[in-house]
């Protein structure tokens, strides 16, 4: 090192002042450190690395089982919408051809529908033709005539039917003077959900069964654009979204249900020739039961439509047949059970969000009275 002062030299780097002037000596490091240079001791340094933002954005909580079943269910359902809707354009081409309304009493699909109907009850009198029984034919045969009343009702009437070709007979005297209860719309659509649930029941390859596919057919076309089209005077425009999803899974678990009837419910003489679920006493009331619930589950509002207590009693009833009628060693219960639980919770959540959301109406409207 070398004196500032004097210029002497000092080889000892043990002394920090000059041998000759005493004056202390300068370290070379010390020098920069002196002038202040912020750059000293100060690699690549960037403030903005230091003093940025410290939070850490959280990953976003995985979803739950629900959502990933209904994502499932959503790629499955698209392609069947797809092949569903072409099969409807199909049918509603066929349905609406004025060649064929124009060979219809009054241009009506109903008066067609009633006519497979009782087509099939008359083949069902044959002894080795399979029916639905005496009570099920008294039944169908009633309600069929009451339906045929309210048709031709309907049909006398000027400017109500779009393919008319001829104008009706007036109704009788005798026949208008029926009670108004007896002239409600949904006992034709009914009717028509009782019909489709037997087709269901006798679903096969036999003249009766077609016969009844065909009514099933008819009439739910008909009656089926009267119900989903009727006016909602509770529209809830608020529904959630949650609701719709609810409403898919209720037809998913209908459709299993229904298949499940078809297998065997009881032991035979081989595992798969047993009698089926359709077989099984009452089974008319469990399968009608799974066709309004899907019928209510494509309306607009959903289970909306539905009265809670309706609903309650719908579950009750299908969790009861289904351990009254359960045989552990046949497959058609096995089948009916996910669609069964299924059901079952979808009628369980909901009521709950039929509840959370009446208590947030109460709520709000309380806030507003107290203002």
């Amino acid at each position: 090192m070398q004196c500032s002062n004097c210029g002497h030299s000092v080889t000892d780097e043990a002394h920090s002042f000059c041998t000759e002037c005493g004056e202390p000596l300068k370290v070379p490091g010390d020098e920069a450190a002196s002038t202040g240079d912020e750059s000293y001791g100060s690699e690549d340094y960037n403030a903005g690395d230091y003093a940025g933002d410290y939070s850490w954005e959280e990953p976003p909580p995985p979803p739950s089982l629900f959502a990933r079943m209904d994502e499932a269910l959503s790629k499955v359902l698209a392609p069947v919408k797809d092949v569903a809707g072409q099969t409807w354009e199909a049918i509603q081409g066929v349905m609406d051809d004025p060649r064929l309304r124009s060979r219809l009493p009054g241009g009506s699909l109903t008066l067609l529908g009633l006519a497979c109907v009782g087509l099939a009850l008359l083949l069902s009198v044959i002894p080795f033709v399979a029916g639905i029984g005496f009570l099920g034919s008294g039944v169908m045969l009633l309600g069929g005539l009451l339906v045929a009343i309210n048709e031709w009702r309907i049909l006398s009437q000027p400017g109500t039917q779009e393919f008319r070709t001829a104008n009706a007979r007036t109704l009788p005297a005798s026949l208008e003077n029926l009670p108004e209860e007896t002239q409600h719309p949904a006992i034709a659509q009914a009717y028509a959900a009782l019909t489709l649930t037997h087709a269901l029941l006798m679903l096969g390859t036999g003249l009766v069964s077609l016969l009844w596919l065909l009514a099933a057919l008819v009439l739910g076309y008909e009656q089926g654009r009267r119900f989903f089209v009727s006016p909602e005077l509770d529209h809830d425009p608020d529904a959630g979204n949650l609701r719709q999803r609810l409403d898919r899974w209720v037809v998913v678990g209908v459709v299993v249900c229904s298949f499940s009837l078809l297998l065997p419910w009881a032991r035979g003489h081989m595992p798969m020739l047993g009698p089926s679920g359709g077989e099984q006493p009452l089974a008319t009331f469990t399968q009608l039961t799974l066709v309004l619930l899907a019928c209510f589950a494509l309306r607009h509002r959903g289970l909306s439509s539905l009265h809670p207590i309706v609903l309650v009693i719908m579950a009750v009833w299908l969790t009861m047949w289904f351990f009254l009628m359960m045989s552990p060693y046949t497959v058609g219960p096995w089948f009916f059970l996910p669609g069964l639980l299924t059901l079952d919770a979808v009628i369980v959540l909901h009521l709950f969000q039929l509840r959370r959301s009446g208590q947030a109406a109460e709520v709000s409207s309380d806030l507003d009275y107290r203002g």
